[in-house]
């Protein structure tokens, strides 16, 4: 009888002990749901523990994704989701350099006795300062709707195939984006065209 109470008591025990883990284990394992709620703990974290937190999931991710075959597919992928912000750069960039040049070179020209090119140079000095600003927008925007900005694991980017198809991806999306933001000269007129069409008028 004295053995039975024994067991019973030994099993409470293990009962109560478990519990009291599992507890534990809620209380110290945060709820991580969104981007912020992952800010939060990470910065509540001091510098040593954020390196070894980054570390072991650096780790879990090639565990998980494998440093597996590169196939053309993935590559292409990854080349896209890479090129996609610079497809926004070079837009941005053409787009503010031709609207800003028209503008200095109409108002200011005159009264400065600038050249056209100087004027295109100004522009550029516009879109470039513009350019500043807006590059952290644009990653942060195209990071939110994509949600992600990579299909590979991190040992998978460092390999050389991997660096020249992200390189090649954010080549072809930048001279996109330039050609794509020509578009105000659709819409721009100089006033000696403008002249030029009256007097071909009847």
């Amino acid at each position: 009888m004295n053995r039975y109470h024994a067991v019973k008591k030994c099993v409470n025990a293990s009962l109560q002990l478990h519990q009291w883990q599992s507890r534990s284990i809620s209380v110290l394992r945060p709820e991580i749901c969104d981007e912020t709620s992952a800010k939060n703990f990470v910065s509540g974290l001091s510098n040593s523990e954020q390196e070894y937190l980054a570390e072991a999931l650096s780790h879990v991710i090639d565990e998980k994704n494998g440093s597996g075959e590169l196939t053309r597919k993935l590559l292409a992928k990854e080349a896209v989701y890479a090129g996609i912000p610079f497809l926004g750069f070079g837009f941005l960039d053409n787009t503010i350099m031709l609207c800003a040049g028209e503008y200095i070179d109409l108002s200011l020209g005159s009264v400065l006795g600038i050249s056209t090119l100087a004027a295109a140079g100004l522009g550029n000095l516009v879109s470039d300062v513009a350019g500043i600003g807006t590059a952290g927008t644009v990653e942060r925007n195209v990071k939110r709707i994509l949600g992600r900005s990579t299909v590979l694991s991190p040992k998978q980017r460092d390999t050389p195939r991997a660096h020249r198809w992200v390189f090649a991806g954010r080549r072809i999306s930048i001279c996109i984006g330039c050609i794509l933001g020509l578009w105000p000269l659709l819409l721009l007129s100089r006033p000696d065209q403008e002249e030029e069409e009256k007097s071909a008028e009847p």
